[in-house]
């Protein structure tokens, strides 16, 4: 009998700029102009593939009002809001070679009437009551949901996501407090992590987005891209332009001239390399973030301590909070809910 055992070959190639996915995330409460922005960058997609705008409304035909000011396909998207149905409805519509597919609202994917988490409750019966492992199938669901929408080259994808402002309470100078930590959106933190870029649409913000935040939740989600940014301008509304700019480096062709005007700026005009490494280590939870603390000379932690209890310490308990599938902040089921 042969020992030969079949090994997978993985060849080195030489990087060229091509067709790559992009996923765009707009985030906000009602009237910050999340469906417009959306059009309005789909529009300009189409300046680079000609195929239509198509839009995935979850949100009883709301879309319809848009109708006269913008020329797009419709989806009606109706309950059950399975993370797969949203796969199936997206690849669908690719036949139409698409300029852009935008979901209105991913949201409704996380609490929509059987959405992941009304799954996760029906499933707890048929679990033996075993609430973690009701987790188990929703969760897998939407991993490979992710998975599949980072593998589509073209067209681009625009997810618009509904928010709601959070407080959360941590510890300052050895005492508890509680922070406004501004909008979240209603979804889980994997989904965000698997976008590209990543902006907050405020209360009346008439689509001019918030790239720069001081309240750390907000801060935490915003995901503003060296690649991007010179697309970007503070203070203006998302627009063609934008989409033009996004659908072209997407599809790997010349890059179109930056934009005129100041880019969104920075978290400091100062480099803070040992802060920057402690961001990176929030996103991965409390454990990573003691074991970075730690490793800092005294110096470092004294010069940091305000930093770690005001921006890093909530960052890290947001990136626990979305680890759990649980998400108690939104609308977390049964056993969770009564916790929270």
């Amino acid at each position: 009998m042969s020992n030969v055992t079949n090994v997978r070959v993985f060849e080195a190639k030489k990087a060229t700029p091509g067709p790559q996915p992009l996923l765009i995330g707009l985030v906000g409460p009602p009237g910050g102009g999340k469906t417009v922005s959306a059009l309005r960058i789909a529009a300009g997609m189409k300046r680079v593939r000609s195929g239509p705008v198509i839009l995935i409304d979850t949100e009883c035909q709301r879309s319809r009002k848009y109708a006269e000011d913008f020329d797009f396909l419709r989806v009606d998207f109706d309950p059950p809001f399975r993370s797969s149905d949203f796969v199936a409805c997206v690849r669908q519509q690719l036949k139409l070679k698409p300029a852009a597919i935008i979901i209105d609202t991913m949201s409704d994917e996380h609490g929509g009437e059987g959405g992941y988490l009304d799954w996760h409750d029906e499933l707890v019966p048929t679990s033996g009551g075993n609430e973690w492992a009701a987790w188990n199938q929703p969760s897998r669901a939407r991993q490979r949901m992710i998975r599949a929408f980072q593998g589509i080259l073209s067209p681009a994808l625009i997810f618009t996501f509904r928010a709601r402002e959070k407080t959360r309470q941590v510890q300052q100078n050895g005492k508890k407090t509680v922070i406004n930590i501004g909008w979240q959106p209603v979804t889980d933190l994997q989904i965000m992590h698997g976008l590209d870029l990543t902006c907050i649409l405020p209360p009346r913000a008439e689509g001019v987005p918030v790239w720069q935040s001081d309240k750390v939740g907000e801060d935490f989600i915003i995901k503003l891209p060296e690649f991007l940014k010179p697309y970007i301008r503070d203070k203006q509304q998302l627009n063609e332009e934008m989409g033009h700019a996004f659908a072209a480096w997407a599809e790997g062709k010349k890059k179109v001239a930056a934009f005129a005007g100041a880019p969104p700026a920075s978290r400091s005009d100062e480099p803070d390399e040992v802060l920057d490494a402690g961001r990176a280590a929030a996103t991965n939870g409390e454990k990573a973030l003691r074991v970075w603390w730690k490793a800092l000379g005294k110096a470092e932690q004294k010069r940091l301590v305000g930093r770690l209890d005001e921006e890093l310490k909530p960052a890290a308990a947001i990136a626990d909070e979305g680890a759990t599938d649980a998400e108690l902040d939104f609308d977390a089921p049964t056993e969770k809910r009564r916790a929270a």
